[in-house]
């Protein structure tokens, strides 16, 4: 198995300790770390200068990350790679300019499973506008499945959007699938996919799946925070209107008699100062993945989930809910132990994970488990050890472990 932590500082400063919250945020590669670094030793100019050779320099920069981003991400135009500070922003702005679009009785369809940011703006929509927020998911059990968003399309529906991975149970859900079935009773449907859990660990194909809008992180994708990406269909693009923020830069021109005209797109959605070293941060990291390959990711991810499926069963009293996830994000609770505990008792032994509902609020409708699981989630540089100490730590648990982890 090639050995990834080489290229992560992270391993060399935490010799006692093993990553496994990747669905929360990667470690950082050092060429990632260079490029950062470079940024403000060498040049840390504002790229809005154009006066500069040195801002010239980061302006093309910024263009060949978008350009990286754009073909990563399989979107054949790359102006309609918008940055922004991550994910989260990025479906603000397009729920509550898709809200806009909306008239009362409409229907939107989620799932319990979805992430916080792809639920609470809809939640608000629905009480504003008083659209009709419909949840897909199979009859009694609640989960999302590929059928089970087809059956909660009708003619009422006017946007789908959904995780098309789970950050707590590792389903996927299939794109063409239901874009597919949703276009043959509305052509007009808008389809907005949170690819924050899949982007860093499956090969997206944006131009095959016909959808509206698509966002992730870079965070997640060994890239620096505060940096994501809003990708939206130009013309749909062209339509937005609200802004979250507007400044320097979003226009293009101030007339004597108030008229604004906005600056092109992409430039509108990015007024002010840019963060520019997560940008070429963000570059960096595409550059990275691209060299260690997304199938070569693809297989060791596989390869660590099937290790873990198989030496889970050996923990007593475990409830494993991620067998058939195809992800590798592997949730799971001791019977009768909060999982929060457990998640501090393996905190104290070096092992970072994450306890809770992962910000998946409504998930307890799924499981009907209100308090969540412990989540262990891979990526490429994890190995069979990191599994191993983990399998270890849940053997030799035991409820006075408890205080002892608060403590």
């Amino acid at each position: 198995m090639t050995d990834y932590k080489k290229y992560f500082p992270w391993f060399k400063n935490n010799k006692n300790c093993y990553y496994l919250d990747n669905s929360a945020t990667s470690l950082k590669p050092q060429c990632v770390i260079n490029e950062v670094v470079e940024y403000y030793s060498k040049y840390s100019t504002n790229p809005h200068n154009n006066d500069s050779a040195l801002a010239a320099v980061i302006n093309k920069k910024i263009a060949d990350t978008r350009k990286k981003v754009a073909k990563f991400l399989n979107v054949k135009n790359p102006n309609e790679i918008v940055f922004t500070s991550g994910a989260t922003e990025s479906l603000n702005i397009v729920v509550n300019n898709v809200a806009s679009w909306l008239n009362k009785g409409d229907e939107v369809v989620l799932s319990y499973a979805e992430h916080a940011s792809n639920l609470l703006p809809w939640l608000n929509v629905e009480k504003q506008k008083k659209v009709k927020v419909v949840f897909a998911g199979e009859k009694d059990t609640n989960t999302p499945t590929t059928n089970a968003f087809i059956k909660a399309i009708n003619s009422k529906t006017k946007v789908i959007s959904f995780s098309n991975a789970s950050n707590l149970f590792g389903y996927e859900i299939d794109i063409k699938k239901i874009v597919t079935a949703a276009r043959k009773i509305n052509k007009d449907i808008i389809v907005i996919i949170d690819g924050t859990q899949s982007a860093p660990h499956c090969i997206t194909n944006i131009s095959n799946w016909n959808i509206d809008f698509f966002v992730c992180s870079a965070h997640k994708m060994c890239g620096p925070s505060g940096v994501g990406v809003m990708w939206g269909k130009m013309a749909l693009l062209e339509k937005i209107t609200l802004m979250t923020k507007v400044g320097g830069g979003s226009a293009s021109t101030i007339e004597s008699n108030k008229k604004v005209n906005l600056a092109p797109i992409p430039a509108r959605f990015e007024a002010g100062t840019p963060n520019t070293e997560g940008i070429l941060g963000f570059g960096a990291a595409i550059d990275f993945l691209e060299q260690i390959g997304m199938k070569n990711i693809i297989q060791k991810e596989h390869e660590l989930k099937q290790y873990f499926d198989k030496k889970i069963i050996d923990v007593k009293n475990i409830d494993y809910v991620s067998k058939e996830a195809k992800f590798p994000i592997c949730s799971f609770n001791i019977n009768g132990v909060n999982p929060q505990d457990l998640a501090n008792y393996l905190g104290k032994a070096g092992i970072i994970v994450r306890g809770g509902l992962a910000c998946a609020k409504l998930s307890y409708k799924i499981t009907k488990n209100t308090v969540g699981y412990v989540r262990a989630s891979f990526y490429f540089y994890n190995d069979f050890k990191d599994i191993d100490v983990l399998i270890n730590a849940l053997k030799k648990f035991d409820k006075k472990n408890i205080a002892d982890a608060i403590l």
